[in-house]
């Protein structure tokens, strides 16, 4: 039976573009959502009302403010298939409906803000364009955009592009380095099974075939990971600083060198975490690891937090600007440099963003609910207080 309550609407997408838009089809789905769901008609009520009470006394755009938004969401459905359907039905895409989701945040989660208001201007500019590739024996072997790398028998490898085109290779070592640039992101199966999925700005260095009593990678950036289980030869991940052991289990890593820290969230299963200065900690499900060269710090979490990004959501808790802008720009290959009179740090927000495939609907939608202005010319992002 569905027990979602009212602030789990008020986070549903589908409950958010309806209240937009309310075309007939989605009308006939929450009636009849209603006719089957009898028990949450009170909850859905509320959220209804929660969500015009956000909607109308907390934030109302400028007519030039929709007027923008709206030019960019056609823009952006003009080169999608099936235009004229999308535009019946989906009429406010990922910005706007991101835009919403993080402002009912806002509005629950009071002190947070966007971006501080003595921000004068934030310059952000395009990374030069990478290829992701794939390093074996020396040879680079260049890779399209979420490229699929599935390591099958005798050392060869199946690469799946974003088209559903394969393509079968022999690797000529032992030894692989998988790049994967800004902007980019990749997924990988091991020859034992385990598979990873690989955030932008990440270097994996990994076997074609495992040989030993240990299964060893090492990781300089983020990866989700699902080890098959092995009792009888363990899965270490090294990084900066510390390694991973585990058998068989899920979770994520963030290990950026530039980052100064390394954090851990596990999501279900048991690990060992080993620094370099020999100390040993064992984690839990949910629980969340912060090591850095000073400190080690372990928390609770709701690990969605942390794993979304592979499903193209960011998703923040009272997180600094600072971070979300740096992980905003690994994932769209931005940079940006802050000011000395901007402190993005002390400003912390809660929300989700969903990334679109346009850079533009993203910083839009940063725009509009942090009532800032941004100026796009070429490689060259600004953003200005109003």
């Amino acid at each position: 039976m569905d027990k979602r309550n009212n602030f789990d609407f008020l986070l549903d997408e589908n409950f958010i573009t309806w209240r937009f838009t309310q075309t007939k089809e989605l009308d006939e789905y929450w009636e009849n959502f209603l006719i089957e769901n009898p028990h949450l008609e009170k909850a859905f009520h509320e959220a209804v009302a929660s969500f015009e009470a956000v909607h109308f006394n907390y934030y109302s755009l400028p007519d030039k403010d929709k007027e923008n938004i709206y030019k960019t969401i056609l823009g952006d459905i003009s080169r999608r298939k099936n235009r004229q359907r999308l535009l019946s039905i989906y009429l406010v895409p990922a910005i706007c409906i991101s835009g919403v989701l993080i402002l009912l945040y806002f509005a629950f989660l009071k002190g947070d803000s966007l971006l501080p208001e003595n921000a004068d201007i934030i310059i952000g500019q395009t990374l030069p364009q990478e290829e992701m590739y794939l390093i074996s024996a020396g040879e680079k072997i260049k890779l399209s955009n979420h490229s699929r790398i599935d390591m099958v028998e005798d050392g060869k490898v199946l690469v799946t592009d974003s088209t559903d085109k394969k393509e079968f290779m022999t690797m000529k070592s032992s030894h692989n380095i998988l790049v994967v640039p800004y902007g980019k992101r990749s997924n990988l199966t091991l020859s034992d099974g385990t598979e990873i999925w690989l955030n932008s700005g990440t270097q994996l260095e990994f076997p074609s075939l495992f040989n030993g009593d240990t299964r060893d990678i090492y990781l300089d950036g983020e990866i989700f990971i699902h080890v098959a289980q092995n009792i009888e030869m363990p899965f270490i991940v090294h990084m900066q600083g510390a390694n991973i052991h585990v058998h068989g289990t899920s979770f994520n890593i963030s290990a950026y060198m530039d980052d100064g820290k390394n954090t851990i969230v596990l999501v279900d299963g048991k690990v060992k975490v080993k620094t370099d200065d020999g100390k040993a900690f064992e984690m839990i499900p949910n629980e969340k690891m912060d090591i850095t060269a000073n400190e080690i710090s372990k928390e609770i979490v709701d690990v969605s937090e942390y794993i979304c990004w592979k499903s193209g959501v960011l998703e923040f808790n009272r997180t600094p600007m600072a971070e979300i802008l740096k992980k905003i720009g690994r994932y769209y290959n931005v940079q940006f440099e802050k000011t000395p009179e901007v402190e993005l740090q002390n400003h912390t927000f809660s929300g989700k963003l969903f990334l679109s495939s346009n850079l533009d609907s993203v910083m839009t939608s940063v725009s509009v609910l942090s009532s800032t202005t941004y100026v796009r010319n070429d490689n060259l992002i600004q953003i200005r207080k109003k």
